[in-house]
């Protein structure tokens, strides 16, 4: 390591003990959280959080899912989401698009759930 990128990192390491030392993430977090909220003190969805059309679709099917979650382990999530019959019209590369995105969507959906409930 030559003598440039070594002062390089020492002067990051410096900037970062710096913001750890004088609370800045914790001033960010704090940002974030009254951002996230109205002058009620209601959680406002915040557009990183908002459901798009498609997750809107399976959102019913995800919460009851994460319910059932509570009283006995969850398996196959994707398969209760899916549409089985629109599935079995599906050629094999067709059938694996299908599934990746109803696994996009449900994790998705299942960590805006969890966001919106630990608020």
């Amino acid at each position: 390591m030559d003598a440039a990128t070594k002062n390089t990192i020492q002067a990051l390491a410096v900037e970062a003990k710096k913001r750890l030392k004088f609370g800045y993430w914790n001033e960010i977090k704090e940002k974030r959280k009254s951002d996230e909220t109205d002058t009620d003190g209601k959680r406002r969805i915040t557009e990183s959080s908002a459901l798009t059309k498609e997750e809107e679709k399976y959102y019913a099917g995800v919460k009851k899912i994460l319910a059932d979650g509570k009283s006995e382990v969850i398996v196959n999530p994707i398969g209760r989401l899916m549409d089985k019959e629109y599935y079995s019209e599906l050629n094999l590369s067709e059938k694996q698009q299908y599934v990746f995105r109803l696994s996009r969507i449900y994790i998705s959906v299942k960590n805006k759930i969890a966001s919106a409930e630990s608020v």
